[in-house]
């Protein structure tokens, strides 16, 4: 076995409140079942508790069968590796009860200041079409977004919540590629 290296992850990990935080968790050998039985409800659920708590507010979450994609800002009370400790906390019984569990680490990205959160709500968004989990003209289930008017890509969605098939060969239009 090759020696992990997630010490690494943690080099230069700074939690700011009031922050935008894209964040990625992953099961353990990145085993898939996530997205099966009532365990993507539960995840959503864990994250609407961190949200109604002041913990985070949700900007956007996906669940994907290994791993969830989450973009929120950080509240004032507890400092990122804490805020998803407890939502992993929150969730370990839900996911041992299927057979999985969390990797002990996870991978942040601290938005600066000036940087615009459509990029990462979109690729949080589009995740499971370039994964050829769905059709373009079938809606993710497994993702939650509580302001969706906030993102300009969602104006394009069609009524069904589909996406435009062009976009999953990341041929967005250009009024939409913001901060790539």
């Amino acid at each position: 076995m090759p020696l992990r290296q997630t010490h690494r992850l943690h080099a230069h990990r700074l939690s700011l409140p009031s922050t935008a935080y894209f964040v990625t968790c992953c099961t353990v050998s990145r085993k898939p079942g996530l997205t099966g039985g009532t365990l993507s409800s539960a995840l959503r659920s864990a994250d609407t508790t961190a949200d109604s708590s002041g913990d985070a507010v949700l900007l956007a979450f996906t669940v994907m069968p290994d791993h969830v994609h989450w973009l929120f800002h950080l509240g004032e009370r507890l400092s990122l590796g804490r805020m998803i400790g407890r939502w992993k906390a929150a969730t370990r019984a839900t996911l041992a009860a299927a057979g999985l569990a969390w990797q002990r680490d996870y991978f942040e990205h601290r938005l600066r200041p000036d940087e615009d959160h459509e990029a990462y709500a979109r690729y949080i968004h589009l995740n499971p079409y370039r994964a050829s989990l769905l059709a373009p003209h079938e809606a993710w289930p497994h993702w939650c977004c509580p302001t969706p008017a906030r993102f300009r890509f969602t104006e394009h969605l069609d009524p069904g919540g589909g996406i435009p098939p062009e976009w999953i060969a990341d041929r967005v239009p250009a009024d939409l590629a913001v901060g790539e």
